[in-house]
């Protein structure tokens, strides 16, 4: 198992994290989503996960669950790559799960907005 890129402690239920690295992704999220989607994002960070959030956007999200983290991965891989390479805040997948982010309804439709916003814009080809 690899580890992580920034300090988690575990203990009691409770998941502490970097608090200079919280902030970072945080502050990521906020500058890159789409101004259109800035008070869902808002609204998702203002969350505090817990550990019953993946059951909750289970029944929320229902069969189509899977569908929406697979249109979303696409969009997350991109953001792992730039806050990696141009701003040196590797980690996002780490912090999503860390945090219970990842498994928010509330993040989770936002980012399945965000994902659907990018996919709409057409395509522009070069002569």
């Amino acid at each position: 198992m690899k580890p992580l890129p920034f300090h988690v402690k575990r203990e009691n239920g409770v998941v502490f994290i970097d608090s200079v690295v919280d902030a970072a992704f945080r502050k990521a999220l906020l500058d890159g989503v789409p101004p259109s989607l800035l008070p869902k994002m808002r609204e998702a960070l203002a969350a505090i996960p817990d550990k019953g959030s993946a059951a909750h956007s289970m029944r929320y999200f229902g069969a189509e669950l899977a569908a929406i983290k697979e249109r979303i991965g696409p969009l997350l891989i991109e953001l792992n790559h730039v806050l990696t390479r141009s701003f040196r805040l590797p980690g996002l997948f780490d912090w999503l799960d860390a945090t219970g982010f990842g498994n928010d309804y509330r993040m989770i439709k936002v980012l399945a907005a965000w994902s659907d916003l990018v996919r709409s814009k057409p395509k522009v080809l070069a002569p």
